[in-house]
């Protein structure tokens, strides 16, 4: 579906902000002149600018404009989202090994609640419904389906757990990383053994809803064995150059803006 053009514009300063190209403290200029330099109208402008400021990203300074601010210390989890939803943007070896590292604390971190919870009352419907999404993916295994169906239903798995878990904002978190989630998950399973996966998780489930089991001791284990499990996902991410980069405008009006130098 076609962005309309103040989502363009948000995403174009988006990506500026993220490569660097606007930095912590820079001072967007003027609004007619911004809008006339990137050859839109300044309503669209003035609504994707507003867009910015509920992310926290642009500041209004009285006196001097709008300035950016710094992502590092002040952009959350809508930031993040909106960066995956650019596929103008690349986003760099050094962002997705950090996806990667918090997703393989996060998924055993919803496992952990889950099973201290003791899969009760939601629970125990989402655990059914983690089960039935584990054998749907044998089904889709045997069947030969490619690994972008496959990575779906992983992630539908994770997104269960997540929920199971009934923690608000692990599962806000699993909302708005699914789509960096199904990017590296799609890439592990070209590197993996796929059943051999659903085998360990089959097993895990199965564990984890037996009376009297030692939940630490389980979580212990599934950490150990997430960080073993995408060990080649790791090696093949160090590979990439690390810093994200924009490769074409995010804004569709000919004018191919990837840089503030070209509005100078």
């Amino acid at each position: 579906m076609t962005k309309t053009l103040p989502d363009q514009l948000a995403d174009l300063i988006i990506s500026l902000i993220f490569i660097r190209d606007l930095k912590a403290g820079d001072q967007l200029p003027p609004e007619r002149k911004f809008a006339e330099r990137l050859g839109v109208d300044r309503t669209s402008l003035r609504m994707a600018l507003r867009t910015l400021g509920r992310m926290n990203i642009i500041h209004s300074v009285q006196g001097s404009g709008i300035r950016i601010g710094d992502i590092e210390q002040d952009a959350g989890l809508d930031f993040l989202d909106n960066l995956y939803r650019i596929p103008e943007l690349e986003l760099g070896g050094r962002l997705l090994i950090s996806g990667l590292e918090l997703f393989n604390q996060a998924v055993p971190m919803g496992m952990r609640l889950a099973m201290l919870r003791g899969f009760e009352t939601g629970s125990s419907v989402e655990y059914g419904r983690t089960a039935s999404l584990v054998q749907e993916m044998y089904a889709t295994v045997n069947n030969g389906v490619d690994n972008k169906i496959l990575a779906r239903l992983e992630v539908d798995v994770t997104d269960s757990l997540m929920a199971a878990s009934d923690n608000l904002v692990l599962k806000a978190s699993s909302t708005s990383s699914r789509r960096i989630r199904l990017l590296l998950t799609e890439k592990l399973f070209e590197l993996i053994d796929v059943k051999a996966h659903l085998n360990h998780q089959v097993k895990l489930l199965y564990t984890a809803r037996e009376e009297g089991v030692d939940v630490e001791l389980i979580i212990s284990n599934y950490l150990a064995y997430m960080a073993r499990l995408t060990q080649p996902l790791r090696q093949y991410l160090e590979t990439l150059p690390p810093e994200p980069r924009l490769i074409s405008s995010p804004l569709k009006n000919g004018l191919d803006i990837i840089s503030m130098s070209q509005l100078s």
